[in-house]
């Protein structure tokens, strides 16, 4: 990334009812100013470089170079600590309800997705929505349109394949459940474990994963096992050398660098962090419910 920049265009400026913002900007450094906030509409960013780490109600999302990340309408969301980190970001609102395809959007409705990577196959249809809002001409509401309708079939394409790939084969689902029974134990499931467990080889239980999750089976495990302690590290009072041997490390130590590794966070950051997600969002829902009196 080089100089910072930022353009965005809203309400009339982007051309057609459907779309109410569409923007792009690159961050250098660190940003204050994305605090809890809502909107009445959707809300898809591209994230094409740097990292950022946000949050949607209760969840906290780390959101690498690649990622589509889509809020609600009145979804409350923000950045951690109300910051955008250094990015280079392309992002839209659309009104769900001024879309002419009803189908689609009720399938914007029905997203259970909040993220996933394909931002460089969408990217070239919001440049192509900028270029119309900064020279509009005659035809441009049409073009803007179209453009609008390519990008979301092709969203909308890609949650598709992305929840098809979270459809295993039987066998694969089998060793999924086996590894969540095991995630607690003091001594990890290992791949001989696995092997034994689905009488498969190593090379096959190896293959599967690299297929299925993208991942070695170790990999796979240790992410699970993580998955869990920031589960418990959200939902319980119980210390970080607790929450270490409930999930089976040796020490609070090594699971504060596993833990790091893999989230970016210690584990008492991380607890921090969701606290003060649950803090923003609850005061955030005070406000706006008294504002309604």
């Amino acid at each position: 990334m080089s100089k910072p920049q930022i353009e965005r265009y809203f309400g009339p400026d982007c051309l057609i009812p459907a779309l109410k913002a569409v923007g792009q900007s690159r961050q250098v450094v660190a940003r204050n100013g994305l605090g809890p906030h809502f909107e009445s509409y959707y809300e898809i960013h591209l994230i094409m470089d740097g990292t950022v780490n946000w949050w949607v109600e209760d969840e906290s999302y780390i959101l690498p170079p690649g990622t589509v990340y889509i809020t609600k309408p009145g979804e409350l969301h923000g950045g951690y600590k109300n910051l955008v980190q250094p990015c280079s970001l392309t992002w839209l609102q659309v009104d769900g309800e001024a879309l002419a395809d009803a189908s689609m959007a009720a399938e914007l409705q029905a997203l259970d997705l909040r993220r996933w990577v394909g931002a460089q196959e969408l990217i070239g249809y919001i440049q192509a929505i900028l270029d119309e809002c900064r020279r509009p001409r005659p035809d441009s509401s049409r073009l803007v349109s179209a453009y609008l309708h390519l990008f979301l079939s092709h969203l909308l394409r890609q949650t598709a394949r992305t929840e098809e790939t979270h459809a295993y084969p039987p066998r694969f689902e089998q060793l999924l459940h086996y590894i969540d029974s095991c995630l607690t134990d003091a001594s990890s499931v290992t791949v001989k474990d696995l092997c034994e467990f689905a009488n498969l080889s190593r090379s096959r239980i190896f293959q599967l994963f690299n297929q299925y999750v993208g991942q070695s089976p170790i990999s796979y495990i240790m992410s699970s096992r993580i998955d869990l302690a920031k589960i418990k590290l959200q939902q319980s009072e119980l210390s970080i050398t607790e929450v270490a041997l409930e999930m089976g490390f040796s020490s609070s130590q090594h699971f504060a660098t596993v833990f790091k590794r893999i989230t970016g966070s210690t584990p008492t950051e991380y607890r921090l962090q969701t606290t003060d997600i649950r803090h923003q969002t609850t005061d955030i829902r005070h406000q706006t419910t008294e504002g309604r009196h």
